[in-house]
């Protein structure tokens, strides 16, 4: 569930595997999800393998965000996490915030991903325009 952080901090991460019966099966789902929808549930799988839950959820809060399912600016976030909010949406080479919004197989274009980075920024600003005036 994507609808807000505390649904997202809330899921279970422990699934990290899908079985198919057959190929048919896995373009059934492939088509049912669409393209976004499946990256984002292959990318999450690959995720919850990881040992750092702290980072899975922020990842997965992150691109709820970026795909618009809610917008962290809307929520009771303290407001001394903003700043590292923001920062964690910058485009950087550093591991921990690599593919942060970036989840797509094969990967999007460079231009489309920083609209979408663009976009995350903007709508946390609008919403919290006393953190920047």
């Amino acid at each position: 569930n994507s609808s807000s952080i505390n649904d997202v901090m809330n899921s279970n991460h422990i699934l990290f595997q899908l079985s198919y019966f057959s190929t048919v099966d896995k373009r059934a789902v492939d088509h049912a999800l669409g393209v976004d929808n499946v990256n984002l549930l292959r990318a999450s799988l690959g995720l919850n393998l990881m040992s750092n839950g702290t980072l899975v959820a922020r990842r997965k809060i992150l691109w709820s965000h970026a795909r618009g399912n809610f917008n962290i600016g809307d929520s009771s976030l303290d407001t001394g996490a903003m700043p590292h909010i923001l920062a964690w949406l910058r485009n950087d080479s550093n591991e921990t915030d690599a593919n942060l919004i970036q989840y797509h197989d094969p990967p999007l274009p460079k231009t489309k991903v920083d609209i979408i980075r663009l976009d995350s920024m903007y709508r946390i600003v609008r919403s919290r325009p006393s953190l920047f005036g």
